[in-house]
C-alpha cells in the first residue's frame, strides 16, 4: 500500500505525511522559496508554524502575502505563528508538545513546520541541545499528520554543525533533490544515547569518507538521490 501524498514542494518533490526533512540551501533568497509550504497549509485549514531569526520573519510575511488573502486573519487565529525560539531545552520542547496538543485539540487536519536552522545562534540556544530536539522530533512528526520542513544555509552554518544535522533528519533535500533514505541518518534512540562528545567522534568517523568537505558531501547526496530517486511516494 502507498503512503499518500502530503504535499508537492516546488520542483514538484512529493513529501508524504509524518516525513521530517533537512533542506540543505545557499543564499537568503532561497531561505523563503518554501513560503508556498505555509501558504498551502493555512489554506487548508492546518496549524503552520514558522521558527525563524527575528529579521526573516518580515520578508516571510511578505512572501505570504503575494500567496495568502487576509494573511492577518489567519495570524490573528493562531492558524499562523511566527517565533524566533526559546533559550533554552525544555521551553522548546515544551512549546513544541503544545504546538502538536493544540492542533489535535483544533482538529487542524495538519500541522505544518517551517524551520530556518540558525535561529539558536540569535537567541542563545545551546548547539548540543538543538540537534537532540531534532532527534526527538522525529518521534513528534509520527504522532500526528505533519511535516516538518528544518532549512540550512549552507554559507551560514558550521560544516562540524552541518555533519550533525544531516545525521538527525531521515530525509534532505540538497540540490533540489529528494533523499528519502539519508545515508548517513543516525536513528533517534542512537543518537540521543550519546554523549556529545561521542556523537561529534563518532560523526568524524562517518563522513572521514568525504574529508570533511562540505561541496564532496552534498554531491554524495544528491547522486544517492539520483540513484534512488524519491519521484514518488514509497
Amino acid at each position: 500500500m502507498t503512503t499518500p501524498l502530503f504535499t508537492q514542494l516546488p520542483g514538484q518533490i512529493p513529501l508524504a505525511r509524518h516525513e521530517h526533512v533537512a533542506v540543505l540551501y545557499r543564499g537568503r533568497a532561497a531561505a523563503f522559496r518554501h513560503a508556498s509550504f505555509l501558504a498551502e497549509g493555512v489554506a487548508h485549514g492546518d496549524l503552520c508554524y514558522y521558527l525563524a531569526p527575528r529579521a526573516y520573519h518580515a520578508e516571510m510575511l511578505d512572501h505570504l502575502r503575494g500567496q495568502v488573502a487576509e494573511l492577518d486573519r489567519y495570524l490573528a487565529s493562531g492558524a499562523l505563528r511566527l517565533h524566533a525560539g526559546p533559550a533554552d531545552f525544555p521551553s522548546l520542547r515544551a512549546a513544541t508538545q503544545q504546538l502538536f496538543i493544540e492542533a489535535e485539540r483544533t482538529r487542524a487536519p495538519a500541522l505544518r513546520w517551517l524551520e530556518e536552522g540558525i535561529w539558536p545562534e540569535e537567541v542563545g540556544f545551546p548547539i548540543p541541545h538543538f540537534f537532540e530536539f531534532h532527534a526527538l522530533l522525529n518521534y513528534q512528526v509520527k504522532h500526528y499528520p505533519s511535516v516538518a520542513l528544518c532549512q540550512y544555509d549552507l554559507d551560514q552554518f558550521e560544516p562540524r554543525h552541518l555533519f550533525q544535522a544531516i545525521a538527525v533528519h531521515r530525509h534532505l533535500l540538497v540540490e533540489q533533490t529528494l533523499v528519502r533514505d539519508n545515508p548517513f541518518y543516525i536513528p533517534a534512540e542512537k543518537f540521543l544515547s550519546l554523549a556529545p562528545e561521542e556523537r561529534e567522534r563518532n560523526l568524524a568517523q562517518l563522513f572521514r569518507e568525504v574529508g570533511f568537505d562540505v561541496n564532496k558531501l552534498l554531491a554524495t547526496l544528491a547522486g544517492y538521490g539520483r540513484v534512488r530517486p524519491g519521484t514518488g511516494i514509497p
